[in-house]
């Protein structure tokens, strides 16, 4: 069985959220975000506060039955904030949101 290591694993999440290829969306609870494969595999974005009061996000991957297989922070590869704000601006569709903010500010006021 081929050993898939964490890097492997978040070069893949970080590509497929860029080309929108993962579906990111809200959860019922601030600042979650998650996005499922195949009804197996459930990756799930968290914050958590940490000893020292600094917000971090964690990066859950999950199997059908709920079981956490795989919890990464910064701590363990420093493209997860990154990753998170992408998938965040991905759930909220802040892109879209700020495309037609800007098109609200460019056109002509009556």
């Amino acid at each position: 069985m081929p050993k898939i290591t964490d890097h492997e694993l978040v070069n893949g999440l970080v590509v497929g959220t860029e080309e929108g290829r993962i579906d990111w969306q809200l959860t019922g609870s601030a600042g979650q975000f998650t996005a499922s494969f195949g009804g197996k595999w459930t990756l799930l974005f968290t914050q958590r506060v940490t000893s020292d009061r600094e917000i971090v996000p964690v990066l859950e991957v999950q199997n059908s039955e709920g079981e956490t297989l795989l919890r990464l922070t910064r701590f363990q590869d420093d493209r997860i904030p990154d990753l998170y704000e992408t998938a965040r601006r991905r759930a909220l569709k802040i892109d879209e949101a700020l495309a037609d903010l800007l098109k609200e500010i460019n056109s002509p006021q009556k």
